[in-house]
């Protein structure tokens, strides 16, 4: 069995196959000449033993070619590929791919499967990527190239005028993907324990911290030694930012989903890209499955800064149904608390109001959070709202998309007409309506203000 991880494979650029060049495919391709001596055993019914043995001597003796050229299409296809350092792809990538090409053709010429020690190698190279920046999906789409390239060769090392060879390869296209499937399995576990590895070495006592911050504890001495021991030096005001994914388990760990665990590692790698204060750390970590982020700033100027690089986030995120809530900017650590709770808040709401594509900052949604938290809100609701959704339901009125228009215009008739495509009389006439159906007059401030906070607590319950 291969050296533990921790000694053989932390941020190497080559594993233990050896020298990457020729010399290596050379001494492949006469260990299975070994193979091929002792004989392949054909169950009834199998390929001609002379077939296989015939299209595997011939892959044997160009091993050198065929990596290369799995490592051309990797770089051509992969972006993580084509960007990954020189001696990463040319020495790691290229040995990886060299060493499990030989394993894979020594089994086919056996019609043995992988053994445990074969696979710990696929096992390594993929917890290697995680330090190479390198995604799962990169690595699984080039295992899956490896895979394309091998069977083409097979085809072209089968003589097709020959019926034998023609059967035995494709006895042996059946075989490989067996063997392809095992590797992406062993590969995605490699990957993943990697990255809870990683997870656990600059995570786990971030979040401690990051937990002791959200307590209120920031001045305490605990919370100072933490943060001495990540070689931090805290900050005294925070932006608190949290980010929540389309799943949200109930916390980061080992036994969750693999799309789950793949989404949290996305969220975090997108945080870190985007979230790039000018002075101080960026403190990240995980609490509940929801990443959050603690943003150092100095004056209230950056906090427009702060936003956009939020509104970009939420934007790198729209695809996965991220979501991103802002706190307000509250000085001193002792503040964080309010400052966390503030953000939960805004990413609830966004999360509740379909929004995508941008941060919703606490400050914008405030009237809502006071509205949702309203022991009354039923009360606003059922005397606002509801009868308006009633009559629009039986007679297609359309009064409360003329309240929307009307409130989202500024109270400008002319305009709302134009949002709405009538005539400006309609909204009058509409208007109307509404005060006479639900006992609140739009033109009233007071009454407007309660049709205004019934909507939103309607499209809070939506």
């Amino acid at each position: 069995m291969a050296r533990s991880m921790r000694e053989t494979e932390k941020f190497g650029t080559r594993p233990s196959w050896g020298p990457t060049s020729a010399v290596c495919s050379v001494a492949m391709a006469q260990g299975i000449e070994a193979e091929l001596s002792g004989g392949i055993g054909a169950p009834p019914g199998g390929p001609d033993p002379e077939a296989v043995r015939a299209i595997v001597e011939r892959l044997s003796s160009q091993f050198d070619v065929i990596t290369r050229r799995m490592i051309a299409r990797y770089r051509e296809e992969i972006v993580d590929y084509r960007l990954a350092a020189e001696e990463v792809v040319d020495q790691d990538v290229y040995s990886v791919s060299l060493g499990l090409l030989g394993v894979t053709v020594a089994n086919l010429a056996s019609g043995r499967r992988p053994s445990p020690e074969e696979l710990e190698e696929t096992r390594a190279g993929a917890a290697r990527r995680v330090h190479q920046n390198v995604s799962l999906e990169s690595f699984l789409h080039a295992l899956r190239l490896w895979g394309q390239t091998l069977w083409q060769t097979v085809l072209e090392c089968a003589d097709e005028r020959v019926e034998a060879e023609r059967e035995a390869a494709l006895h042996l296209a059946g075989q490989l993907l067996e063997h392809l499937d095992l590797q992406s399995v062993v590969a995605a576990q490699g990957y993943l324990d990697e990255l809870q590895s990683v997870w656990s070495d600059r995570e786990v006592v971030r979040r401690d911290l990051l937990d002791a911050l959200i307590a209120g504890d920031g001045d305490s001495e605990r919370v100072r030694r933490l943060a001495r021991s990540l070689r931090l030096r805290l900050r005294d005001d925070y932006i608190v930012i949290i980010v929540r994914g389309e799943e949200r388990p109930l916390e980061e760990s080992p036994e969750q989903s693999l799309p789950a665990r793949v989404a949290l590692r996305r969220i975090t790698e997108a945080v870190r890209a985007r979230l790039k204060p000018t002075a101080g750390s960026l403190l990240v970590g995980m609490r509940h499955g929801e990443v959050i982020a603690l943003y150092p700033f100095e004056e209230t100027a950056e906090l427009e800064t702060i936003q956009r690089a939020c509104d970009e986030l939420a934007c790198d995120l729209e695809g996965h149904e991220g979501r991103v809530g802002v706190s307000g900017a509250h000085r001193g650590l002792a503040q964080l608390a309010l400052s966390c709770a503030e953000a939960g808040e805004a990413v609830e709401i966004a999360a509740q109001t379909g929004v995508r594509g941008r941060a919703v900052a606490f400050d914008d949604v405030l009237i809502d959070s006071i509205v949702r938290s309203s022991r009354h809100a039923e009360r606003v609701v059922d005397s606002t709202i509801a009868p308006l959704l009633a009559y629009d339901a039986g007679r297609q009125a359309e009064l409360v998309p003329t309240l929307r228009a009307f409130i989202r215009s500024g109270f400008n008739l002319a305009k709302s007409a134009e949002c709405l495509s009538v005539h400006p009389n309609t909204v009058v006439y509409r208007l109307g309506r509404i005060r006479e159906i639900s006992g609140r007059d739009p033109h009233s401030p007071d009454d407007l203000l309660l049709l205004q906070l019934g909507l939103k607590l309607v499209d809070l319950r939506a």
